[in-house]
């Protein structure tokens, strides 16, 4: 019975670490396909190696290019989120379709919040203008409530601006009779979203502060 035990133990510790690694990303192969790159940036080879290495969701995003302020905790890749976001955008030889549906499944799910979080946000905010089209015809394909969370992270800002304002408007009027339902939902988006988000680490702070 003790060896049987013992024998399940050791299943379920080694089931654990599998699990654990599955999520993880190489972070070794990411950064030797980022350093591949700037040295061919041309190469159709290299981009899809570098974006094939990129994270895949929200959750391997945020886990790779997080700050964490224990002492000893490694903050290369923390520092190297912007440049990492930057040669993502260079990726031309990624099939258009293929690139926003990988931005899309970065951004479920995902909290407003200073460097990497800002950083995807930016490269979202580019793409949807110079691709929106194919941007909104993947959305239009997901379920209606990871819709609503990407609007979400999309619109979320510590206060609204006239930029803003206007890329909504924009899109609104571009895609309402073509996409009536998923529209809809932007707006409410942008209504709720817009103006009065906090950072999600000022956001914890400040609950810390309500205890």
């Amino acid at each position: 019975m003790k060896r049987l035990f013992s024998t399940f133990f050791l299943l379920v510790v080694l089931l654990t670490k599998l699990s654990a690694q599955y999520f993880i990303i190489d972070t070794l192969r990411l950064s030797k396909a980022y350093h591949e790159l700037l040295q061919n940036p041309q190469s159709d080879k290299k981009q899809k190696e570098f974006f094939n290495a990129f994270p895949n969701n929200w959750e391997e995003y945020y886990d790779t290019y997080k700050f964490c302020s224990k002492k000893g905790y490694d903050l290369s890749m923390y520092n190297m989120a912007h440049k990492h976001v930057e040669a993502l955008e260079i990726c031309s030889a990624i099939n258009d379709t293929v690139f926003c549906n990988r931005l899309i499944a970065l951004s479920v799910g995902a909290s407003l919040d200073a460097d990497a979080p800002n950083y995807l946000k930016g490269l979202l905010c580019s793409t949807m203008k110079n691709r929106s089209d194919v941007f909104m015809h993947c959305l239009s394909k997901i379920e209606k409530g990871h819709q609503m969370q990407f609007w979400q992270f999309y619109w979320s800002s510590i206060m609204d601006n006239d930029e803003k304002k206007k890329e909504f408007k924009i899109l609104y009027r571009k895609y309402k009779r073509k996409f009536p339902q998923m529209t809809k939902r932007m707006g409410v988006a942008y209504k709720n979203f817009s103006d009065g988000v906090l950072f999600i680490s000022t956001f914890y702070d400040k609950m810390k502060g309500k205890q």
